[in-house]
C-alpha cells in the first residue's frame, strides 16, 4: 500500500506568509518551501491593521504553485500568530482585522485591579496579557461600538482562512486559548469572561478538534486555480506556537522549548494545564497545544527586535544585507557586553528600533552616533547576548513551576538559526540546546494532517515520523 502523502502546511506569521510542501513517505516528512512573501502591518485612521484579502491571496497562490509541484495534493492545513481576530455580521467581515500592536488593549489591561486579573487568571488558565483578545474586544466597545453592535461571530486569524476557503465557522483550540476568553481546562468559554468583553457567548463557532476534517476547498477557489479534484481541509494546531511545539523532535512526553519567531514562546509541555500561584507569580500562561496538550510559556520579546534592527542597518547603509552576514556583524564586537530588558516597554514597537536599544545600553551613544552612526557590532552583540539570557531565565523559572526534570531544551521556528543566541541560553542555562530546523511548524502542521489519513495512529506514532523528519544541531555549555 502506498501511505505517500503531499500536504500543504500555509504558515502565516507575523512577517512572512509561506506555503509549504510537505511529503510523506509513509516514515518522515520532508518540506520544501513553495512560496514566501513579506507580510506587514498597515495603518488607517491611527490604527494598526493586517490586509486579510492580500494575505489570502498569497495563500491561494501558494496552493496553485504547490499543486504544480506535486501530482496531487492530499490535504491542507494553516498555521498562523495568536489573538488578533476578525468579527462578522450575518453577510460580511465588519472592520477590518486589528493588530495587537494598537494600544487598545494595553489601555484596557492597564485600568484592571489586582484581584479582577487573578481572578480572570484562575478561570481561564491564562495569563492576563495586554495582547490577549479579550481586551481588543473590551476596547472596541468604546473605539468601535457600531462595530460591536453588529457582531455575530468571531474569526481568529486561521479561522478567517479557513472560512475563506471552505466557508466552515469553526474556532481551533489553540489559537482559541489566546484569547483569554476560554477556560483551558474544561475547554469551554467563559460566561464570565464575556461579560467582561461585552459579548455573547454566542460569538465563538463550534471548537476544532484535531486531525479531522473541517471541509474540502470550495469549488470556485479550486477552479480559479487550475485545481480539478478536491482538497479536505483538515484542523491542525492554528496558533503556531502549538504546531511547533508539536514537532519538537523529543522521544519524551514532557520536555523545555522555545518557539523562536517574532515572539519567543518560551515554556514546556504539560499533559495537562498547571494553575496556582507559582505560576501566576511566574507571569506564564497555559495554552492549549496539539491533541489536548498544554504549553506552560511565558510570551516574550524575540526576533521582532532583530528584525527591526535589520531594516534600520539597511536603511541606514541603503543596500539590503543577507540574514547571515547580518547576524555575523556581532562577531565583529569584541568590546565588554552590556545586556538589557528585551521586554521593557520601549522595545514594544518604537518609531526606532536602534535608537532605543542604544539609550538602554550606552545612554553616550547617541553623541557617538551624531559623529559616525551606530556602533551595530555592539549593538548585536548585545541583543543576542540579551535575548539568550532572557530565553535561559524563563526556562530556569518553568522548570520551578513543572517541578520536572529535563535533559536538554529545544529551540525551534526561525530563530533558531541563530547560534549566537543559542550558545548563550545554553550557557546560562547550563544545559545543552538542541536547535531544529526552520521549519517545525509545517512539519508539526503536516504530521497533524497525517492523521486524518491515518486514525490509528498513536499520538507516539506521530512524535516517531517527527524525530525521524527533522534535522538538530546541538549547543553544549561552554561555561
Amino acid at each position: 500500500m502506498d501511505n505517500s502523502l503531499n500536504l500543504v502546511a500555509f504558515d502565516c506569521g507575523n512577517s512572512s506568509i509561506r506555503t509549504i510542501l510537505c511529503r510523506f513517505d509513509g516514515k518522515k516528512v520532508v518540506s520544501e518551501l513553495i512560496l514566501q512573501e513579506p507580510n506587514e502591518m498597515t495603518v488607517s485612521g491611527g490604527y494598526y491593521y493586517w490586509d486579510m484579502p492580500r494575505i489570502f491571496g498569497i495563500l491561494k497562490k501558494g496552493l496553485s504553485m504547490a499543486a504544480e509541484k506535486a501530482d496531487k495534493i492530499d490535504s491542507a492545513g494553516i498555521c498562523t500568530w495568536g489573538v488578533d481576530f476578525q468579527l462578522s455580521d450575518d453577510d460580511d467581515f465588519l472592520e477590518k482585522a486589528l493588530c495587537y500592536r494598537n494600544t487598545i488593549g494595553e489601555e484596557q489591561l492597564s485600568r484592571l485591579p489586582e484581584k479582577i486579573k487573578r481572578d480572570m487568571f484562575y478561570r481561564t488558565g491564562i495569563l492576563c496579557d495586554k495582547i490577549n483578545s479579550i481586551y481588543m474586544l473590551r476596547g472596541m466597545q468604546e473605539h468601535m461600538p457600531s462595530v460591536m453592535e453588529r457582531a455575530k461571530k468571531i474569526f481568529l486569524v486561521p479561522d478567517i482562512f479557513v472560512y475563506m476557503f471552505t466557508g466552515k465557522e469553526m474556532n481551533e483550540p489553540s489559537e482559541l486559548s489566546t484569547t483569554q476568553m476560554l477556560d483551558v481546562r474544561t475547554m469551554a468559554i467563559s460566561q464570565e469572561q464575556c461579560e467582561y468583553a461585552g459579548v455573547s457567548p454566542e460569538l465563538f463557532s463550534e471548537i476544532g478538534r484535531h486531525g479531522r476534517l473541517i471541509g474540502n476547498i470550495k469549488r470556485e477557489i479550486l477552479d480559479e486555480i487550475g485545481i480539478a479534484y478536491d482538497i479536505p481541509f483538515v484542523c491542525v494546531p492554528s496558533h503556531d506556537t502549538a504546531c511547533a511545539v508539536m514537532a519538537i523532535p523529543s522521544g519524551e512526553e514532557k520536555y523545555l522549548f522555545v518557539s523562536s519567531g517574532t515572539w519567543a514562546l518560551i515554556g514546556a509541555q504539560c499533559p495537562e494545564p498547571v494553575v496556582n500561584e507559582k505560576v501566576l507569580d511566574a507571569r506564564l500562561t497555559n495554552e492549549t497545544g496539539a491533541f489536548g496538550r498544554t504549553t506552560l510559556l511565558r510570551n516574550s520579546a524575540g526576533m521582532f527586535i532583530v528584525q527591526r534592527l535589520k531594516a534600520e542597518y539597511e536603511n541606514e547603509t541603503g543596500s539590503k544585507i543577507s540574514w547571515n552576514d547580518f547576524t555575523a556583524l556581532a562577531d565583529d564586537y569584541t568590546g565588554e557586553i552590556r545586556t538589557f530588558d528585551v521586554n521593557d516597554g520601549r522595545l514594544f514597537n518604537p518609531e526606532v528600533m536602534v535608537r532605543q536599544i542604544c539609550a538602554m545600553i550606552s545612554p553616550s551613544q547617541e553623541e557617538e552616533t551624531a559623529k559616525g552612526g551606530y556602533c551595530w557590532p555592539e549593538i548585536l552583540a548585545s541583543t543576542y547576548a540579551s535575548l539568550g539570557d532572557s530565553y535561559a531565565e524563563t526556562l530556569s523559572t518553568v522548570k520551578e513551576c513543572t517541578k520536572e526534570t529535563y535533559r536538554e531544551v529545544y529551540i525551534v521556528g526561525g530563530g533558531s538559526k541563530n547560534a549566537a543566541i543559542n550558545q548563550r541560553c545554553a550557557d546560562r542555562i547550563k544545559m545543552p540546546v538542541v536547535a531544529c530546523d526552520m521549519e517545525c511548524s509545517s512539519v508539526g502542521n503536516a504530521v497533524v494532517q497525517i492523521a486524518y489519513f491515518h486514525p490509528e495512529y498513536s499520538y507516539e506514532r506521530l512524535r516517531g515520523i517527527i524525530v525521524d523528519s527533522l534535522q538538530v544541531k546541538r549547543y553544549d555549555p561552554k561555561e
